[in-house]
């Protein structure tokens, strides 16, 4: 795995495929240590509701999270969340991020995220399936289904 960018990179494997997001992030560990990472973020428009977050230390270690795509995408200019995800905004120097709280448990991890090209690729995601037709093609025991495979994070070791 590459090292930490700063620069984020999206990736569409086909044209009829939405693209992956993918974004040098930061763990902020006691309120003043980052620690650079990377993070994917997908959109499946069979699962519109969803956005699949994997993170990725330079190891190789990755843990997978389901977050609600309106959850993130109202997180970027507000408070929005509760329980075991929390997205807010904030500012870091001259840059406008927003800080994403995970928590599971008896654990939590805070992440500062640049908002510019999260937003940007949230808004591709509204492109493909605005949020008035989210609910239209959804195939609800799949959905179940995947909801209840994935009750929180899945993990192939721990951040």
């Amino acid at each position: 795995m590459d090292a930490y960018r700063p620069d984020a990179q999206a990736r569409q494997d086909s044209p009829s495929d939405p693209p992956s997001l993918f974004l040098g992030i930061h763990r902020v560990l006691d309120g003043f240590v980052r620690h650079p990472m990377s993070a994917e973020f997908r959109f499946d428009p069979d699962f519109p509701l969803i956005v699949t977050l994997k993170l990725m230390v330079e190891q190789g270690s990755s843990v997978t999270w389901r977050i609600s795509r309106e959850l993130l995408h109202k997180g970027l200019h507000s408070v929005s969340g509760s329980g075991d995800v929390r997205v807010w905004p904030a500012r870091s120097g001259d840059r406008v991020t927003a800080w994403l709280l995970l928590d599971a448990r008896d654990m939590s991890a805070l992440f500062e995220l640049p908002v510019s090209p999260l937003e940007s690729w949230l808004e591709d995601t509204y492109r493909i399936t605005p949020p008035e037709s989210e609910m239209d093609a959804l195939d609800w025991d799949a959905f179940i289904a995947e909801v209840l495979d994935a009750p929180g994070p899945s993990t192939d070791s721990h951040l």
